[in-house]
């Protein structure tokens, strides 16, 4: 039997590999985060780069965010056409958040109990890990408030502060765009507008970094931690969308120079550019992690960027997949990059679950293998069903953009089974 999956060229609607890079980044995410619970002793072991590496898996989620989200706007504009719906773009980003998130927050932190009673910093024991009570905790935190309120600070699913920052950025994208309109009324270059405001995101958001990482530099540990993550007026601020801004904004700057390249015609990239992209990237990750600590986050950023661009520019060939996007168009990556959401809100509930039931196999560096399959196996398994039965149900809702023109040429990958 032979099953036919249709795959657009990078230039098309759906960007080719893009699902691959959201599953690597979740299951990045998930291994740091086993490393941190079940098993944290691997952290100051041999695989502690390893772990330092997935701990950027959120960087690359929030760099795709910036990148996909801003490049409908970007390539109205540089085209000449009317900027996307912003009703039908606040609509489209209600239903890709929320209904989710609010299934997966009531079984974990109204029924199942495995979510945090009051954040982080308070550890994993029974006193901090159950279900949450407090109506005006429970109502902030189904609203993805709570990360503006310091007391309510990380309390919940523990990833949903990622959230907010997420939203945060939803309802200052379309105010970019506007401003890049502005700029170009008045006479500023098109490319000049549209980089504009996410250099100054970058500026900001790395400001932020290299001042909260001298502030914390300074303190013990116990409060370099409330510093970043308790109850604190400074949490609120370090969580929020402009401590994170210069990850979009390397998102934004990439999605500029996609559309760019392509409004000039590129049809064809040489294989060596992608592959210099990549290396690149690798280079100063490793740099990063050898000399640069404190601002690994912003360096990731631009690493993620320049991988991402190495994806979805086109082939040498100009009428194929490029390598990168093909490899990330494996089966297992593209699985676990539609499900990427879900495993992303799933997978700290099951391994609190695991550690308060003591289901784990123990905290050391051989245990974190048999650990991680067993969450991975349950993670999977119900992102599978709220991906079928909540997101995509959800997503089937979302309102089209309208079609400006006649879609790509697509190619078709047949897999046998």
């Amino acid at each position: 039997m032979q099953d036919t999956i249709t795959v657009r060229p990078s230039w098309g609607r759906r960007l080719a590999g893009i699902e691959g890079l959201r599953g690597i980044a979740a299951l990045s995410v998930m291994v740091y985060h086993l490393a941190l619970t079940t098993s944290f002793q691997v952290q100051t072991g041999p695989l502690e780069i390893l772990f330092s590496l997935c701990n950027q898996g959120l960087t690359l989620f929030f760099v795709l965010s910036g990148f996909l989200l801003y490049r409908p706007f970007v390539s109205a504009i540089v085209q000449g056409r009317q900027l996307p719906s912003i009703r039908r773009y606040a609509y489209n980003r209600l239903l890709r958040i929320y209904p989710a998130y609010i299934v997966i927050f009531v079984v974990t932190g109204l029924f199942v109990g495995s979510v945090y009673l009051h954040g982080s910093t308070h550890g994993f024991g029974p006193e901090n890990i159950g279900r949450l009570t407090d109506p005006l905790k429970i109502a902030a935190n189904v609203l993805l408030v709570h990360m503006f309120i310091p007391e309510y600070v990380m309390s919940g699913l523990p990833v949903s502060w990622s959230l907010t920052a997420e939203i945060t950025f939803y309802f200052v994208l379309p105010l970019v765009a506007f401003l890049a309109l502005w700029r170009i009324r008045k006479g500023s270059r098109k490319t000049a507008a549209l980089v504009c405001a996410p250099l100054a995101m970058v500026i900001v958001g790395l400001g932020i970094t290299l001042w909260a990482s001298d502030a914390a530099s300074r303190m013990s540990p116990i409060d370099a931690a409330n510093f970043g993550f308790g109850q604190t007026g400074s949490a609120v601020f370090l969580r929020s969308f402009l401590a994170q801004a210069d990850l979009f904004g390397y998102g934004m700057l990439a999605a500029v120079a996609v559309v760019v390249i392509h409004e000039r015609g590129v049809e064809r990239v040489q294989t060596r550019v992608k592959a210099a992209l990549v290396l690149v990237a690798a280079l100063i990750e490793l740099l990063a992690l050898e000399f640069a600590r404190p601002v690994i986050s912003t360096v990731s950023g631009v690493a993620a960027a320049l991988v991402l661009l190495a994806v979805v520019l086109p082939s040498s060939r100009g009428d194929d997949l490029n390598r990168t996007a093909r490899v990330l168009e494996w089966l297992p990556f593209r699985f676990t990059g539609v499900m990427s959401y879900s495993i992303y809100l799933w997978h700290l509930p099951v391994i609190f679950w695991l550690m308060g039931h003591h289901r784990t196999f123990g905290q050391n560096t051989l245990a974190l293998p048999l650990n991680g399959l067993l969450v991975l196996a349950i993670t999977l398994s119900l992102s599978t069903l709220t991906y079928y039965f909540v997101e995509r149900p959800a997503m089937k809702l979302k309102r089209p953009a309208l079609k400006v023109q006649q879609p790509e040429p697509q190619q078709e990958l047949s897999v046998k089974r």
